[in-house]
């Protein structure tokens, strides 16, 4: 049982290490945020780490309630995100305020009935424990209400996207996404479930049963929304790493080129100005200063360049023109 809540949570914090890396390469914070306060509230949930943070809080499951709104926030925000990169903005400001408002009065209304209610000893399975009590089955019910909201808002949005321009990447991890809010409404529509049995106090022969099918199908939407969200990050690393080689093949087939260019008197005169280095370090910025100094020779002496010579600058030029608005596209999604 442990491995499906490991699991999950490590996944994760993979995601998050990639979008720790993708910072290196300028991306901005994006999901990060959120996909951090998620991978928190999955870590917190894992039982052994719930027995022993637990009782630090005083031993009444504050810890429930702190991992409710983690999850929950998070969730939110990766609509959030999900819904600006779907290319749906106009929809965004609208019904993203009104999803962040059910959050925010949802998670007062948590605060509330955990208050109230008599919950003294850390219980890793809380509806199992304390279903019985009205308050509780409320407390529950809500933020899996909550959950589900989310989940199905993202989902219908995932599916009626405009994905034309996508990434190969991108595609397959909205799909991924779509079939993790799948799972997490079934496993929401069997915690439901399981909350008006406890509730009832009816202690059925099958409810162990629900209750592995329920964390099963738990472990299957965070899994899918780490893969979904990790797969767009890997493209956007893969692609960062792709441009980078394709500007490391140009420079060293420009560098003969612009070093017999800086011997001439044009190339003298121009060189200052490009502010070039014939042993940089690979960048985007050198690679944009030899093709600038360059271009000054082909003004001041376009009879110092040989026609084949012409040809490779051109078909290089274009080269990194696609490597760069391909990455530029991409920066922007989520």
């Amino acid at each position: 049982m442990i491995s499906l809540q490991t699991l999950p949570a490590l996944i994760l914090w993979v995601v998050v290490a990639i979008r720790l890396i993708g910072l290196r390469f300028g991306w901005k914070l994006g999901i990060l945020p959120a996909m951090t306060m998620v991978a928190m509230g999955a870590s917190l949930n894992i039982d052994e780490v719930y027995l022993a943070v637990d009782p630090l809080l005083g031993g009444w499951n504050l810890l429930n309630l702190i991992v409710h709104l983690l999850m929950g926030a998070g969730m939110t925000e990766l609509s959030r995100l999900l819904l600006q990169a779907s290319g749906r903005a106009g929809r965004a400001n609208k019904h993203v305020k009104i999803l962040i408002a059910t959050g925010f009065v949802l998670a007062l209304v948590q605060v509330a009935l955990l208050a109230v209610s008599g919950t003294q000893g850390s219980a890793t399975n809380f509806t199992d424990t304390f279903g019985s009590i009205p308050t509780v089955a409320l407390y529950s019910a809500t933020f899996f209400a909550w959950i589900a909201i989310v989940l199905g808002y993202t989902g219908v949005e995932c599916l009626r996207r405009d994905n034309s321009g996508e990434s190969r990447s991108f595609t397959i991890g909205f799909k991924i996404l779509s079939v993790g809010c799948l799972a997490g409404l079934a496993a929401i529509s069997v915690k439901m479930l399981l909350i008006g049995l406890e509730l009832a106090g009816i202690q059925a022969g099958y409810m162990p049963a629900l209750y592995l099918a329920y964390r099963i199908l738990i472990a299957l939407t965070i899994v899918g929304f780490a893969v979904g969200f990790m797969l767009p990050s890997y493209g956007r690393i893969k692609e960062a790493f792709a441009a980078r080689r394709k500007r490391a093949q140009a420079l060293d087939t420009l560098r003969p080129i612009v070093r017999r260019l800086a011997q001439t008197p044009e190339g003298k005169r121009s060189m200052d100005a490009a502010n070039i280095n014939l042993n940089a370090r690979t960048s985007k910025v050198q690679v944009y200063r030899w093709f600038i100094f360059i271009g000054d020779i082909r003004v001041l002496g376009p009879d110092l360049l040989s026609a084949q010579e012409t040809r490779i600058i051109d078909e290089i030029g274009k080269g990194i023109e696609h490597y760069g608005s391909t990455t530029r596209y991409t920066a922007a999604r989520v």
